[in-house]
């Protein structure tokens, strides 16, 4: 299990420069973008030491998923503000492989995906801004970090810049509100590994006892019929052929029924080592002991305000 968060709130000051008399005067206009989180007091937002723990300071596990917001305002500000908000999600790229003992597969990453929105209020006069253009690499706007294109430290704003529509115009109280959808989903990225072909499966939706690509194996591997109780049917045959028949002849001559047997048998156990279910629980350790080899994880939403120059 391991625990994760993630914060960090950026701002510029709010200073422009006008001339007077053919001199420059700086003027300090008063500078109320701030943000809050879904839990933070109603209404109240803060411009110094907002913290955003995207998974609730919980220990994560396999399969686990959920969703945090935060709230931005231009909060009637002197000035217009130019705003963005970038994600870094570096720790959680590809994992030291030496780190784990055993590993199964060369590259680790850990198996989150995850989906933004953004929404400003409703009556907004400001345009609400476009969403970057998702890759969709597990289906309906979920993404993956390692499909996504960075800076130099690690940061992609998770806005569309082709236009310009991502900014609170002067003396605005209109709030945008960031949705951060996340879920541990080892299907997203079992295809890179070679050891299974799958459908990604993003959904949260929970079928029976897990959301639904690992329920789908778990009943491939479990279900009646399943390769688990095909294995078992398998060690008991080759089992009552001994009770009824005895030992193989210590002469090594063997019962051709028997052989077929033992091949059956170990066919059932070959299936079931090479099962999706088994691909999915041998990704979902590596990445885990990765994980818990890390000194620490972190998820950074950095939100960014700059004054627009007044006309």
């Amino acid at each position: 299990m391991i625990s994760i968060s993630s914060s960090i709130l950026s701002f510029t000051l709010a200073r422009f420069t006008e001339e007077y008399a053919g001199r420059d005067s700086a003027l300090v206009a008063k500078w109320n973008f701030g943000a809050r989180g879904e839990d933070d007091t109603d209404g109240q937002f803060y411009n110094k030491g907002f913290t955003f723990d995207l998974f609730d300071s919980y220990q994560v596990k396999p399969m686990d998923f959920g969703s945090k917001s935060f709230t931005f305002t231009g909060g009637g500000s002197d000035v217009g503000i130019a705003y963005d908000v970038e994600m870094n999600g570096n720790d959680l790229l590809q994992l030291a492989a030496d780190t784990v003992v055993g590993a199964t597969y060369a590259d680790i990453y850990a198996p989150f995906v995850f989906k933004i929105t953004a929404d400003i209020n409703d009556g907004a006069a400001d345009p609400e801004p476009g969403m970057f253009p998702h890759l969709s690499s597990c289906g309906d706007d979920w993404f993956r970090l390692s499909d996504i294109d960075t800076d130099e430290d690690g940061y992609f704003s998770i806005f569309d810049h082709t236009g310009d529509q991502r900014f609170f115009s002067r003396g605005s109280q209109d709030q945008v509100t960031v949705t951060v959808y996340w879920q541990w989903n080892t299907s997203c990225y079992m295809n890179d590994t070679g050891a299974a072909s799958v459908t990604p499966n993003p959904s949260t939706e929970i079928t029976g006892h897990y959301l639904p690509y690992y329920q789908d194996a778990y009943e491939q591997y479990y279900g009646p019929g399943g390769l688990d109780e095909q294995r078992n049917a398998a060690a008991q045959a080759v089992a009552d052929y001994l009770e009824e028949h005895g030992s193989p002849s210590d002469d090594e001559s063997w019962y051709t029924e028997y052989n077929q047997l033992v091949e059956a048998e170990h066919a059932a156990i070959e299936n079931c080592e090479t099962s999706l279910m088994t691909a999915y629980d041998d990704y979902d350790t590596a990445a885990v002991d990765a994980l818990l080899a890390k000194d620490h994880v972190k998820v950074i939403f950095r939100i960014t305000g700059e004054q627009i120059r007044p006309e």
